[in-house]
C-alpha cells in the first residue's frame, strides 16, 4: 500500500488536531501549529487566515468526500442518506470529539446548514415542486442533523449507525418529508 503524500495544509490541519489533543484549543497559537507542523507563518497564512479555518477546510474535504459518495451509490431518498451520514461521521469520531472539546461543535452546525444545499439541489424532499419550499426543508433536516450528529456522540456512539439513521429517518418523515417506500426501514 503506497502512504499518501501529504501537503502543507495536512500538515497544519495535522497539527492543529495533535495539539488539541495535548491542550486547550484556546491556548494553542498559530506559531505553535506553524512550529509543530514545521512550516513558516508564511505557509500557514498561504493556506489559512485564522484557526477555525483549519475546521472549515477539513469538514469542506469531508463533504467533497461524502458528496462523492453518495454520487457514487446514486443514493436519492433520505433514509439511504442519512444512513450514510451516520457510517461515514462515525469514522470520523475522534476529529468530532476534538471539535466538541475546543467547544468549536458550532462550527459542524454550520457546516452542515451550508451543505443542506445538496439536499436541496440533489433531492426532492417534499411532494410538491417548489424549490424554496425544498430549500427551507433541506436547511431544517442540516441542522437537525448535525444536533442529532453531536447528541449521538455525546452519548458515545453506543446506538449503531442503522438505528441512529432510522430514528432520525423517523422524526424527519413526520414532517411530509419523502413519505416514499422507505416507511418500513
Amino acid at each position: 500500500m503506497i502512504a499518501k503524500k501529504h501537503s502543507t495544509k495536512d500538515y497544519i490541519t495535522i497539527s492543529l488536531y495533535y495539539l488539541m489533543s495535548k491542550y486547550d484549543y484556546d491556548s494553542i497559537s498559530v506559531t505553535d501549529i506553524c512550529s509543530k507542523a514545521r512550516v513558516s507563518r508564511m505557509s500557514f497564512y498561504r493556506y489559512f487566515n485564522n484557526k477555525e479555518d483549519i475546521f472549515i477546510n477539513y469538514c469542506d474535504e469531508r463533504f467533497e468526500d461524502f458528496f462523492q459518495i453518495i454520487n457514487e451509490k446514486h443514493i436519492d431518498d433520505i433514509y439511504s442518506f442519512l444512513l450514510e451520514v451516520f457510517n461515514y461521521m462515525k469514522i470520523y469520531a475522534r476529529q468530532v470529539t476534538v471539535l466538541k472539546r475546543a467547544r468549536k461543535e458550532n462550527l459542524l452546525v454550520e457546516k452542515f446548514t451550508d451543505y443542506g444545499s445538496y439536499l436541496a439541489n440533489h433531492m426532492s424532499l417534499t411532494t410538491e415542486n417548489n424549490i424554496i419550499t425544498n430549500r427551507i426543508i433541506a436547511a431544517f433536516l442540516a441542522g437537525g442533523i448535525a444536533n442529532i450528529l453531536l447528541l449521538w456522540f455525546e452519548l458515545g456512539l453506543d446506538l449503531p449507525p442503522q438505528e441512529m439513521a432510522k430514528m432520525a429517518y423517523n422524526i424527519f418523515s413526520t414532517l411530509n418529508v419523502d413519505r416514499s417506500d422507505k416507511e418500513n426501514k
